[in-house]
Order: C-alpha cells, then sequence, then structure tokens
C-alpha cells in the first residue's frame, strides 16, 4: 500500500499497453500520447515511467512503422521511382546530392603530371635514379645482369 506524499506504485496496464501501441502505429507523439492516457487509471505520469514500463511496447510498434513503410519505399524505388530511390539512398545509402565531388581539369603539361604511385615511387627511392640506368639509357657500376655461360651442359 502506498503511502501518502510518496510516488504511487505503477503496475503494467494491459489497457495502456494497447493505447500505447496504438497511438505509436498511428503516429501520435510522445508528448500527446502521454496526455490522452493521463485520465487512466495507472497511468504513468513522466515519459521515464512511460519508458519503464511500455518502452518494449513502444519500440516493437515503431519498429513495425518503419518496416511497413521502408518496404513501400523499397518497392517504388525498385519500381522506377526516382524520388523513392533517393530517399532511400539519402536516409539508408549515405548518399547526398551535396557530396559529390567534382574534379576541376587542371591546366598544365600533361608530361609534368605525376600520379600518386609516381609520387610514392620517388619517395622509396624507387624512380628509376637508382635502377642502374642512368638519363642516357647507358649502364652504370652495379651488380651484373648477364647470365654466366652455362658451361654444364
Amino acid at each position: 500500500m502506498a503511502v501518502s506524499g510518496r510516488k504511487r506504485d505503477l503496475i503494467f496496464s494491459q489497457l495502456i499497453d494497447k493505447k500505447v501501441r496504438e497511438a505509436v502505429k498511428n503516429g501520435v507523439s510522445i508528448k500527446d500520447l502521454m496526455a490522452s492516457i493521463q485520465h487512466l487509471q495507472q497511468a504513468p505520469s513522466s515519459t521515464n515511467q512511460l519508458y519503464k514500463y511500455y518502452g518494449q511496447s513502444i519500440a516493437e510498434e515503431k519498429v513495425k512503422v518503419i518496416g511497413d513503410i521502408g518496404n513501400v519505399v523499397i518497392a517504388a524505388a525498385r519500381g522506377g521511382d526516382l524520388k523513392a530511390a533517393e530517399f532511400y539512398l539519402r536516409s539508408k545509402g549515405g548518399w547526398s546530392p551535396n557530396s559529390t565531388v567534382n574534379v576541376d581539369e587542371v591546366d598544365g603539361d600533361p608530361d609534368e603530371d605525376t600520379s600518386a604511385i609516381d609520387d610514392l615511387m620517388t619517395l622509396m627511392g624507387l624512380d628509376g635514379s637508382n635502377t642502374g640506368v642512368d638519363d642516357d639509357s647507358s649502364p652504370v657500376e652495379g651488380p651484373s645482369t648477364e647470365q654466366a655461360p652455362d658451361s654444364a651442359k
């Protein structure tokens, strides 16, 4: 038995659970849901209490609603609806028309343009300057690349 001046002890109510599920299914805000059930016995007096006792019901109904709407959007997108496809890609695919990258061509000599691999090779010292060949393509001292005659045959 609750002592006066203390919070009243709540118990789970099937009637409130039914009202909560119906409200979530119909897209009613939690604030409006709370206001609509206050006349019922055992109604939670705060959103914390609402989620404590009926949070699982709220979550289950939200998943159902999101799933139902998601199925409609996906079906429309697969059917060729570009608005539905764009909506799906924005919300679930991480796509945004504002995040596209526009590459501007740089004016200049294409021979001076180097790739990232060329730059990396230069940094590693593998850009041709240490390969045993100088700029005029004549051999530089280094290990011999000629094969020794095979006298064992």
